[in-house]
């Protein structure tokens, strides 16, 4: 019999009685497979009690697998906490890291594993250790949009302004991830006391439209985080936007605590080009709010307002409008482009196009340069028809002197 493969096949699979026998006839505690040992098989699966036997026997758990993962990791990696406590208490050196630098709290952070905080060994680690992006780990549960696992670690006293290679501190990550768990469309029509109403989701915006008469362009109301939330939590609730909602939460933390809100990045955006970009009102008033500036512009000279523009968001427009001081409607980027073009060229609500002509957009200028196929000199109602959208080349129609 190979005792070692029958151990690690055994720990893998959780058959207790057949590992005991096994260590009883002497297998080696420390028996390595092609890939993994036996103690981080049964980390990673979570079976408590074979980790315990092992450890019991003499099985060293500050021993990498060929992935270079640790008992640690692993057990960390699937959330098993006792299994955590158990490896610790039997010397499991807490700053081992893989190829790519990642430590334990990085792995948690990646998976929002905040109950590994708890741990009183775990709360004296280096919360500025960095791995190979030199990202710590409030940089990766920004990242990944991990809320309670950041919004405890940075109250235990993580450097809430860390700068990973990208040039981004926490807040710009968790802003890059709030773009990815942006909702583009989904809708939910029902009755409320014998009223029509429709939940609807449109490029991240969630209102309530009641009573709902079947119109297109009906608005509603926008719904309250706390409302979204809840609503993230029923089974007919859309997926995915409690990520969402956990992303805004974080950045709200992030923001009240002390990050940079002007921070610029290698890419030249900064928090609030990234919240105009997605054009999330409730970030854009809680940036303004801490001072974000709205003068800062990304590359090619777009602008706040030109991403706002695109975003196809108007309670993000009203946002940018309200706490903008000194809104200039009237500029272009560096082809050229207007609020307005940009507007045209993504679609957006009808009201995004009277909201921007309010503010004394220019209908009348052209682009200076071609761009994707549009030819130089286009205007913002030129590109409206070009994409068939007639009612808002309608709109964007400069209107004769």
């Amino acid at each position: 019999m190979d005792l070692i493969k029958e151990l690690v096949l055994a720990s893998e699979a959780g058959n207790e009685t057949t590992v005991n026998e096994l260590l009883n006839n002497g297998a080696d505690p420390n028996a390595m497979g092609p890939n993994s040992g036996a103690l981080h098989c049964a980390a990673f699966n979570g079976h408590a009690n074979i980790v315990k036997a092992l450890l019991e026997k003499g099985a060293n758990p500050n021993v990498a697998d060929h992935q270079s993962f640790y008992p640690l990791h692993l057990a960390a990696s699937k959330k098993h906490l006792a299994i955590v406590r158990e490896l610790i208490a039997h010397g499991a050196d807490l700053n081992v890291v893989t190829n790519s630098l990642g430590t334990v709290l990085h792995i948690a952070a990646a998976i929002d594993f905040y109950e590994i905080l708890d741990i009183n060994e775990i709360k004296k680690m280096p919360f500025e250790a960095r791995d190979h992006e030199q990202k710590t780990a409030l940089n990766v549960a920004a990242s990944f949009g991990s809320y309670t696992f950041g919004y405890r670690i940075a109250n235990l006293g993580a450097d809430i302004n860390t700068i990973d290679e990208s040039g981004n501190n926490p807040l710009l990550n968790v802003l890059y991830q709030l773009e990815r768990t942006k909702i583009e469309s989904w809708s939910s029509v029902g009755s409320n006391s014998g009223v029509n109403v429709k939940y609807q989701i449109t490029n991240g915006c969630f209102r309530y439209i009641k009573p709902y008469k079947g119109g297109v362009n009906e608005l509603g109301r926008v719904l309250s985080m706390s409302d979204q939330y809840d609503i993230a939590g029923y089974s007919w609730g859309p997926d995915g936007l409690m990520e969402y909602v956990k992303c805004i939460y974080l950045i709200k933390h992030l923001i009240d605590n002390g990050a940079d809100v002007n921070i610029q990045n290698q890419d030249e955006s900064t928090p609030m080009i990234m919240a105009c970009s997605v054009g999330e009102a409730e970030v854009i008033t809680a940036l303004a709010k801490k001072g974000a500036s709205f003068g800062f512009n990304g590359s090619d000279g777009i602008t706040p307002l030109h991403y706002i523009s695109r975003s196809k968001r108007l309670d993000g427009l009203k946002a940018f409008y309200k706490w903008n001081e000194n809104p200039k409607t009237d500029i272009v980027d560096g082809k050229g482009w207007t609020p307005a073009h940009f507007l045209a060229d993504s679609g957006g609500h009808p009201d995004m196009a009277k909201l921007l002509i309010k503010n004394g957009v220019d209908l009348t200028k052209g682009g200076t340069e071609e761009f994707c196929g549009l030819k130089k000199g286009i205007t913002a109602r030129e590109v409206a028809e070009h994409w068939n959208d007639h009612e808002m080349a309608k709109l964007l129609t400069p209107k004769k002197k």
